[in-house]
């Protein structure tokens, strides 16, 4: 029969292990590719991951494997842990797994408005796959993920029919997401929907404030985080939206009512700040203190996902240094308007290209970044690239 495309099953488990380990070795970070009972999760989930795999039928071996994890509340999806066997490569099979599992759970089954991947930088293969099978830039994820060295990551998207045209016009964003807006239109041509820039207003800033980390408690407790967060988001859709990301991390003030709900991984120093019981805005000049404290406790990077139209929020943010370097449009649906998010991130170490390998599509992306990181770095003392 030769090979055939199939849905992983529990009897799966043990050769997939195996071909993401040969594929990738042990510094492969994802736990859907190294542990058994999340790999059974996902296979036994069928309503939430479509798992799709190549099968050689002649020699009873799995030639690729690629999983599409879906979100159906807020109908968007993940694609993740695409491999492909060294001794079936060159025969398309990548491509063809993603192109059937985009077609039964976006163009066809319109299970979700959009799919997005995100793909390494230690070559442009994986990258140029995606973009063969419909994926656009989307951004980048700089110096997110600490393997071998500080690997960027690219963000790609393919959305459904009609998505894009019901998006909301953002009327105000800062001047430093205007960048980002143009390469997205660029890529999506007449739906890049530009945004008006308006300056952020000037933040206050107390200088004489003392950094004293033990301002901060970090609550490093998954199952109590995750009663935690249940309990004070119940029924608050608005306030937990970042698809596929759960909080195992609890930042709390001492000095203010604030409990930053967050997703950390000690492997690779990457943490998400998901959501908080109040705004970040209330900790005001201690925000300074908190990324000094995170650092202590060897987190390296930083990244949150807001609303593109949450103006102070993003002004907040910017002005303690975060960048924006990705724009998700049309990532959520309420009332029938798709609305815009944007990827706000920080790195705490040196920003680093060096080892970077990239598509072409990719450079609009990695340039504003470079020049606002350099922007707010470098010529506030007088340095010029």
């Amino acid at each position: 029969m030769g090979l055939i495309i199939d849905r992983a099953n529990i009897d799966d488990i043990n050769e997939l292990i195996g071909l993401y380990l040969t594929i990738y070795g042990k510094d492969y970070p994802l736990e859907v590719g190294t542990n058994k009972d999340v790999m059974k999760k996902h296979i036994l989930d069928k309503d939430q991951t479509l798992w799709l795999l190549m099968r050689d039928t002649d020699t009873s071996t799995i030639a690729a494997s690629c999983i599409f994890e879906l979100d159906l509340e807020y109908k968007i999806g993940k694609i993740t842990g695409m491999t492909v066997n060294r001794s079936y490569r060159g025969r398309g099979l990548a491509k063809q797994l993603l192109g059937a599992g985009i077609d039964e759970v976006l163009h066809v089954g319109k299970k979700v408005h959009s799919l997005y991947a995100t793909s390494r930088t230690i070559e442009v293969s994986s990258q140029k796959m995606l973009i063969a099978n419909g994926l656009k830039p989307l951004g980048i994820f700089p110096n997110a993920r600490k393997i071998k060295h500080y690997e960027t990551l690219t963000l790609m998207g393919i959305f459904g029919e009609g998505v894009l045209e019901r998006r909301s016009k953002v009327e105000r964003v800062p001047p430093q997401m205007i960048p980002l807006y143009n390469s997205i239109g660029e890529v999506l041509g007449s739906e890049g929907h530009p945004a008006v820039g308006h300056a952020c207003p000037v933040l206050k800033s107390d200088s004489s404030l003392e950094i004293n980390e033990e301002d901060f408690e970090y609550i490093d407790a998954p199952m109590f985080v995750k009663k935690r967060f249940e309990e004070t988001f119940r029924g608050d859709k608005e306030s937990i939206f970042y698809p596929f990301h759960k909080p195992n991390l609890i930042i709390s003030s001492e000095k203010c009512d604030l409990e930053i709900f967050a997703s950390f991984s000690k492997k690779d120093h990457y943490c998400v700040l998901i959501t908080a019981n109040n705004s970040i805005r209330d900790l005001e000049d201690q925000f300074k203190q908190l990324i000094f404290s995170m650092k202590e406790k060897g987190i390296y990077y930083i990244e949150t996902l807001m609303r593109a139209d949450y103006y102070e929020v993003i002004c907040f943010l910017l002005q303690n240094k975060f960048l924006p370097s990705a724009l998700y449009p049309a990532m959520r649906e309420e009332d029938g308007v798709m609305h815009d998010y944007v990827l706000l991130t920080r790195t705490m170490v040196p920003l680093d290209f060096s080892e970077t390998h990239i598509d072409d599509c990719f450079l609009p992306f990695v340039n504003q970044y470079v020049e606002q990181w350099v922007e707010m770095n470098l010529k506030s003392l007088g340095v010029n690239k």
